[in-house]
């Protein structure tokens, strides 16, 4: 089922109806290419159809994506934080979806409704919480089944192209598949740059390579290791581990670099220059060295 609200002419008579314009607050630029709205339900829907998962999409909007999504006969958890688009959801889709669970306010304060359950994601992601909210599913939904999220193109480069603290952290949860490019003219309003569809892929337990974080307290440690490594653009790792703000607690400094010593990693190296076998080794080594 497509959403009534799918093209400029009946987005604006929407906005003038109800006297109210996208807010550039919220990141509120509405997808209106359907080609792009059926390119992620048909590469979304082999992944989950035939399994007991349920569906959630952040930021409905004026459901361009939620129609598809709901007429899959999913049970769906969605976020929506706009007043104008939470009456809507109300008024017109709750009603004909009884599959569709509405969660009003912000999504950061309301994901823990899906931390229990096996579900897959869509979201088209304010670029300013991108990295938040994709981190806040990987660290407590645990069992997630993966997500389709419209990023900004910049970000979805860096994830797979470029070595980097947040690129080296998902690694360790999922996989990271840059899908296609969405070029900005499929928004309205138009925003200044273009997107990108990403897709991530959870690790199974057999597909982990080494150790991944599996409690609250790992994830911290993992994420203070990474980002006192790459700390210091481009530094080496001796030159980090000595000057971070992250490693100036001598516990932690003293550990990390006795975890980089048995991983057999030489100080002198940059970050940048390490795969991410030895950066799950060396997340492993520390987490030892840190229980005793």
């Amino acid at each position: 089922m497509k959403s009534p609200y799918s093209t400029i002419s009946q987005i604006q008579t929407f906005f003038e109806k109800k006297g109210i314009r996208a807010q550039k607050k919220f990141g509120q630029n509405f997808l209106i290419d359907q080609n792009i709205v059926e390119y992620i339900v048909n590469i979304a829907k082999p992944l989950f159809i035939d399994k007991e998962v349920s569906l959630a999409e952040i930021g409905i909007g004026l459901g361009t994506l939620t129609y598809p999504i709901l007429s899959l006969q999913k049970e769906t958890d969605l976020f929506e934080i706009d007043f104008a688009y939470i009456q809507l959801a109300k008024e017109e889709i709750l009603p004909k979806f009884p599959n569709a669970h509405l969660h009003a306010g912000d999504a950061l304060e309301n994901l823990f409704h899906i931390f229990p359950k096996q579900v897959f994601v869509f979201g088209n992601l304010p670029y300013h919480l991108t990295t938040e909210i994709i981190n806040t599913l990987l660290i407590h939904c645990r069992k997630f089944q993966g997500g389709i999220f419209m990023v900004q193109k910049e970000f979805a480069e860096r994830l797979v192209k470029e070595r980097s603290s947040l690129s080296v952290f998902l690694s360790a949860f999922c996989d990271v598949k840059y899908l296609k490019t969405v070029h900005k003219n499929c928004f309205f309003p138009i925003p200044k740059i273009h997107s990108a569809l990403i897709l991530l892929t959870p690790k199974s337990e057999t597909g982990r390579s080494h150790w991944s974080p599996q409690s609250e307290s790992e994830v911290a440690i993992w994420s203070r290791m990474l980002r006192t490594l790459f700390w210091g653009k481009r530094k080496q790792i001796q030159v980090s581990l000595r000057e971070s703000p992250f490693s100036d607690d001598p516990k932690f400094r003293e550990a990390l670099a006795l975890a980089i010593s048995r991983s057999g990693i030489p100080p002198t190296k940059r970050p940048e220059e390490l795969n991410q076998e030895q950066f799950l080794n060396l997340g492993q080594h520390l987490l030892d060295i840190l229980s005793k």
